[in-house]
Formats: structure tokens, C-alpha cells, sequence
């Protein structure tokens, strides 16, 4: 789908009587760092970091597959053309690391192996769908506008046998996989834009899922020894090797010689798959798109809802005091070491427009060169005193 324009996003405006359209995008740069914010949303300054490959390699990946959905291209063309976009990715130099050269080498190679697998192996969606949806979502007043990445709908049974229909909203990611505390926090888009599908079809909310599909991770099923089915998530690069022990130990109880067996093991680490081998034993697998949901409650919209509400007061409030004062620290953000991996790495200022980076990075180098002074310190004391002794 394409862009909504100036215009109609005016429209928009218009039609709910509102000043702003906010998007998630805008909102979750506030929460993740205020001063990124601050130059971007406020000052309108251009990013001066260009050379940061995530979110260009998330895009063109996002591309690749709104490409085949839309049927521009063909299954078989999808690896062909992440093939082209790394190597423009290359030739402009993009790192995933930018301070150390060696760690960018083991990343890139681990992503672009995992999506490589990904574009070879992934499952079609087999229903009639809708690619970057644009939907606007009423909340408490204030109108947020996204675009869902894939939504689409399946036909299920409920309880009394009726057929009824489940919106599912997917978004692709790019990113590691989130578990635990890390799906309660990174959820809210997600359930914001549920949201925004019950208020347009005036459905129930457990007619909606929303789920993520991790690209680099496959989801592993296979049948234990004592006979009960587990599941895993496993990086699409390392598949092959990941399942050694478990095939190994179907081999043996399916009667394999020792050297089928490590044939059968070799073949797997090579081809990073299991395609290879007997069907008694890869009926022993399920291996499917990674696939993460999100549960959804009353409870988490009204939160979610009321945490947004709040935030947009709180920019608005700052942005009004900024106006009259033109202070910057009005939007300073504290640096610590939990967020230096996203200022170092993921921000697209550079510390030279990032004043609290710029502060952090002075006192850490500070620090350094204290403990250097230390040092040089302690050696020249041990060299006196060793000097002291020999004229004894």
C-alpha cells in the first residue's frame, strides 16, 4: 500500500479535529531517548550518522517481502534480491558495529546467513492479505497513525461450531528475539494497533492476533525420547548443528550404523538443514517461521492507552516550555551503560550532536585516562623503590 499523502494525512486531521497525527515511531523515540527526540522531532536536525546498517537492512528486508506478497516478484527471486541490496549495503560501507571490525565481521555473517535461510525456506502465507496497512487509532483523544506490515484473515470454529473470522496482525523482525520481559516491553505497537482493528470493524477482542515472525529464527518441534513433543527457537544459521544430539539420538534408536550416522550428521552441519535425512527420522521435526503472539486484555490497552496518553501531555508540556526558553536541557537525557549500546550503535546522531552522549563519552574517557595516570604512576613508584633497593 501505498504512502498516505500530505494531503490526505491532512484530511485526516480534519476529520477528527485534531493539530497532530502521532505515530508509534515518534512516541517510542521519546521513551527510548529524549534528546534523540529533541533533535529530531524539535530541532528537525538530519541524522549524521549514515552508516548504521540495521534499519537499512530491516527495511530492505521488509521490501523483499512486500515485494513477493504484492507479487512484483517470485519466490525464487526473494534471495536474489537481498543478494543485490547486501551488496549496495556493502559497497556504502554499513556496519552493525561500528568500534570494532572484527565483531561487525561475526555479526554480518550471522545475519546474512540467517536471512538468506529465511528467504529460501519461508512458509507462504496462504491467505488473501493486506501489505502495509494504514490504520488510525483514537486514543483518548489523541489520533495515531501506523501501517500494519501483514494482516490477513483466517476462518476458525468457535465453540458452538459457528465459523467466524480472526484478523492477524503480523510484523516482521529483523531483530533477536524477544522473550520473557522483553515481549512486555516491546509488545505496545502491537497491541496499539489491535486496538485500531477493533475500532474500525467493531470486532471482539479475541477475534484479533497479533504476533511477530522473527526472520533469522526458525521453531523447532521434535519428538523427545520419552515420547513427548518440545519446542525451540533456533538461529536459522546454526539450524543444521543445533539439532546434532536429537538426530543422532533418533539414528541410534532407528538402528543406523555408526558411520551412517555420521554421514547423515555431516550432511545436516552442511546443508544447515535436515532435508537429508531418512523419513522416520525427519518426521521427528517440525521446523516452521518463527512465530511469537501477543496476548491481548482490556487491561493492557487501558494501560497502554493511559502510559500514552500521559507521555504526549509530558512532550507537549516540554516542547511549549522549550518554545518560551529555548533550553535543551528541558529534553536532556541521562546516559548509562544500559543505553550506550543503542547511542553507539543504533542512534543515527553522532556524540558531536548527542550533547549527553558527548558528556557521557568525556567522562568515560576521563576516567580512562585517570586510571591510565594511575598506573604510570604506580610503575614509576615500584621502578623508585627498586632503584632504592639496588643502591642499598
Amino acid at each position: 500500500m501505498a504512502r498516505k499523502t500530505k494531503e490526505e494525512l491532512e484530511k485526516i486531521k480534519k476529520k477528527f479535529g485534531v493539530n497532530t497525527l502521532w505515530s508509534w515511531s515518534k512516541y517510542n523515540t521519546y521513551k527510548t531517548d529524549t534528546y534523540e527526540y529533541f533533535l529530531k522531532y524539535i530541532l528537525h536536525l538530519k541524522e549524521d550518522r549514515t552508516n548504521g546498517i540495521y534499519a537499512v537492512s530491516g527495511g530492505y528486508t521488509h521490501q523483499i517481502i512486500e515485494d513477493f506478497y504484492n507479487k512484483k516478484i517470485e519466490y525464487k527471486d526473494m534471495l536474489s534480491q537481498y543478494e543485490d541490496y547486501l551488496l549496495t549495503m556493502n559497497l556504502a560501507e554499513l556496519k552493525y558495529n561500528r568500534n570494532d571490525n572484527e565483531k561487525n565481521e561475526k555479526i554480518a555473517n550471522k545475519y546474512k546467513n540467517c536471512l538468506r535461510h529465511f528467504f529460501e525456506n519461508h512458509q507462504i502465507i496462504p491467505f488473501k492479505n493486506k501489505i502495509e496497512h494504514f490504520i488510525v487509532i483514537n486514543i483518548n483523544g489523541i489520533i495515531l497513525q501506523g501501517y500494519i506490515d501483514f494482516l490477513h484473515i483466517e476462518k476458525y470454529k468457535d465453540n458452538n461450531g459457528n465459523e467466524k473470522n480472526k484478523v492477524v496482525i503480523t510484523d516482521w523482525k529483523t531483530s533477536t528475539i524477544y522473550k520473557g520481559k522483553k515481549v512486555e516491553k516491546e509488545c505496545g505497537q502491537l497491541v496499539i494497533y489491535a486496538e485500531g482493528i477493533r475500532q474500525a470493524l467493531k470486532i471482539p477482542l479475541e477475534d484479533i492476533i497479533c504476533r511477530w515472525n522473527f526472520l533469522k529464527y526458525v521453531s523447532v518441534k521434535y519428538l523427545q525420547a520419552n515420547g513427548k513433543w518440545k519446542e525451540r527457537q533456533i538461529e536459522r544459521h546454526i539450524l543444521g548443528e543445533s539439532l546434532i544430539n536429537t538426530v543422532k539420538m533418533w539414528l541410534k534408536k532407528e538402528g543406523y550404523e555408526e558411520n551412517e550416522i555420521e554421514k547423515h550428521i555431516e550432511n545436516i552441519v552442511l546443508k544447515n538443514d535436515i532435508s537429508s535425512l531418512p523419513e522416520e527420522i525427519k518426521d521427528k521435526f517440525v521446523i516452521s517461521d518463527c512465530y511469537v503472539e501477543v496476548s491481548l486484555s482490556e487491561e493492557r490497552i487501558n494501560e497502554l492507552k493511559d502510559e500514552f496518553t500521559s507521555t504526549i501531555k509530558e512532550i507537549e508540556e516540554k516542547t511549549k516550555e522549550y518554545e518560551k526558553t529555548k533550553d535543551e536541557n528541558i529534553f536532556w537525557q541521562e546516559v548509562t551503560q544500559e543505553n550506550e549500546f543503542y547511542l553507539s550503535t543504533l542512534c543515527g546522531y553522532s556524540r558531536k550532536l548527542h550533547k549527553p552522549y558527548d558528556a557521557y563519552l568525556k567522562e568515560k574517557e576521563l576516567f580512562v585516562d585517570d586510571e591510565i595516570q594511575k598506573d604510570t604512576e604506580d610503575n614509576n613508584n615500584e621502578n623508585d623503590l627498586l632503584e632504592f633497593l639496588n643502591d642499598l
